[in-house]
């Protein structure tokens, strides 16, 4: 590994930014501001720094997750920004970054030390907001530097950024102290890292970890029909191949959730889908058909189990895996099952201390899952074929052109749902996006930093509503022009899902289009005010013609594909509601077309 580099001119700001890049952040996704001056100088002189420079907070924020996601949270996402407006504009990225436990590090300006309200006035200095007080609970961790305890403050608050359950981390220097003169040398960024390194890796209490993980694969391995759900916990850990490993070496089924299906292909005959309330039938089968089912690192939110967590799979015995009490905390006193705090860093050696472990299961069970999926999908496939553009089209054509891509898709609306629904990835395909808050408006974000934390070709999909939260970042992707980095927009007219919704409930709809009051530009127009090559697809005839000629070398592009309005997204629970006024779903056992 080659020695880090040292700023020339040597203050507080540039020795945080010098030892960020320290980390491995090759990349800096900022927007200039004058109470970080002196941070944006160093970032401008870094030699082994690439900045660049958004359009509003929030997508440098963004795209810091995107990268961090892309590189498959080995990488921290690095962004800076400013005091005040520019802190507050980053929030709904923190959030998303935190619930998805992506390891972000923001950089963030302050008025002079001296200025910063004491008194608890509304507004006191310059362009100030409360910034502790709202950020804290965004982040892991919150620090403000000073000049006596800097190195301190830097090295427990990067460290926190991947230690246990990783998140986002947040550091204000004020200016009058990222100014300050300082002395270092490279000896004394690597000492910095070192002690970084060392608090992480403790942090994994390795030892526990292993046991509990060890005899949670054993009662796996004993029963009669087994299932492993692999959660992004597997991924953010770093041990997919041992998830991969214990899989095929037992050949157990397995199921997903939409931020982790990418990690086995669609076409394993081990993949069986992500089972929920809009899933496809056999994946349910599957889990409620189990006699034991271990969850590694899965969250198991409350939109993925259809608001039932209580009967997610309540009929097996089940073992929950996870490095956060908090997670857990949501399935202990649930009968037959088992909360584990465990770091799944431990589970490569762990799946070895099991390599001469028999499995208990019959052939008799994977061949029964497999014949429920091969029942199944014909009959999916022929209920949703149509001669119209819909997202179930799109997704099969996307699909089949994945291999060795990194899809982007947005984080909201009933476009993006529909497309994460029925997208099977390939070999070698990534695939995620905001899932834990589910924000509309970052998924072009996420793409642009996704472009520059993986060297794989990125395809980005947004929605036409989402796209519209964001659009300046149009000028970003533009501007930077990641090679062969396509991003595909599902047009629909609108707010789909709030159409259907507004509809089912009211039998009336407002604000969901132009009709109703939500005015969304020409598309074409947009992408020629940005500089962007355009193109409008209306058939999925035209989209299977197109996708070979998509040349990976090319300069963006942005694909308008004018998708059906409305379509069936398949299987689902129903949200209804009761006489009193009050929503409910619907139980998953009732998962129907």
């Amino acid at each position: 590994m080659s020695q880090p580099y040292v700023s020339e001119t040597r203050n507080i700001a540039s020795y945080a930014v010098d030892l960020v890049a320290a980390l491995g952040s090759d990349t800096v996704f900022s927007l200039t501001g004058g109470m970080a001056m002196f941070m944006n100088r160093a970032v401008a002189t870094h030699k082994r720094l690439k900045p660049v420079y958004c359009q509003h907070e929030q997508a440098c924020v963004a795209a810091a997750e995107g990268y961090t996601k892309a590189a498959d949270f080995r990488r921290a996402g690095f962004a800076l920004i400013t005091a005040g407006p520019g802190v507050s504009n980053s929030v709904t990225s923190l959030l998303s970054a935190y619930g998805d436990s992506a390891p972000v590090i923001v950089l963030a300006g302050q008025i002079k030390t001296d200025d910063i309200d004491r008194f608890g006035t509304r507004a006191h200095g310059i362009q100030e907001v409360p910034s502790q007080a709202l950020i804290t609970p965004c982040v892991k961790k919150f620090a403000r530097v000073d000049p006596l305890n800097y190195r301190k403050q830097l090295v427990e608050t990067l460290a926190e950024a991947f230690a246990g359950r990783p998140g986002p981390v947040f550091i204000e220097i004020p200016l009058d102290v990222q100014g300050a003169p300082i002395e270092y040398s490279v000896e004394t960024i690597v000492a910095d890292q070192a002690e970084i390194e060392k608090r992480i890796i403790a942090s994994r209490d390795a030892q526990q970890s292993l046991a509990r993980i060890s005899d949670a694969l054993g009662e796996l391995l004993k029963a009669k029909r087994p299932l492993l759900y692999v959660g992004n916990g597997c991924r953010i850990a770093g041990v997919e191949e041992a998830a991969r490993t214990l899989i095929s070496r037992y050949d157990l089924p397995a199921v997903f959730s939409w931020l982790s299906f990418d990690i086995l292909a669609s076409q394993d005959k081990h993949w069986f889908g992500c089972p929920g309330g809009l899933a496809p039938i056999y994946s349910n089968e599957v889990l409620a058909r189990a006699d034991v089912i271990l969850f590694l690192g899965a969250r198991l939110d409350l939109g993925t189990t259809a608001f039932q967590r209580h009967a997610f799979g309540d009929q097996a015995r089940r073992l929950f895996i996870d490095i956060d009490p908090a997670e857990l905390a949501k399935f202990a006193g649930f009968p037959n099952t088992k909360c584990i705090e465990a770091d799944l860093h431990a589970l490569p050696i762990a799946v070895e201390q099991h390599a001469t472990t028999n499995s208990a299961a019959g052939e008799g069970w994977l061949q029964w899952c497999i014949a429920r999926r091969d029942q199944y999908l014909p009959e999916e496939r022929e209920r949703l074929q149509s001669t119209e553009m819909t997202v179930f089209g799109v997704a099969e054509l996307l699909s089949r052109w994945s291999d060795g891509k990194v899809f982007v898709p947005a984080s909201s609306g009933y476009a993006e749902e529909t497309f994460s629904r029925f997208f099977a990835p390939g070999q070698g395909t990534r695939f995620f996006n905001g899932a834990s808050l589910g924000s509309m408006g970052l998924g072009l974000a996420h793409s642009i930093g996704a472009s520059f934390g993986s060297p794989r070709r990125v395809i980005g999909l947004e929605a036409d509503g989402g796209l519209m939260l964001n659009v300046q970042e149009l000028a970003t992707l533009s501007h930077y022009a990641p090679k062969g980095h396509v991003l595909f927009v599902l047009n629909n007219g609108g707010y789909e899902s709030i159409r259907a919704s507004q509809s089912r409930y009211f039998g009336a709809v407002s604000g969901v289009d132009g009709e109703t009051g939500l005015f969304i530009p020409d598309l074409a127009k947009i992408a020629e005010a940005f500089q962007l090559r355009y193109l409008r697809v209306d058939s999925l005839a035209a989209l299977d013609e197109l996708l070979p000629k998509l040349d990976p070398n090319d300069p963006p592009i942005l694909v308008d594909l004018c998708v059906a309005r409305f379509e069936n997204r398949g299987p689902s629970v129903k949200t209804k509601i009761g006489e009193d006024g009050k929503p409910y779903t619907t139980p998953l056992a009732e998962l129907s077309w």
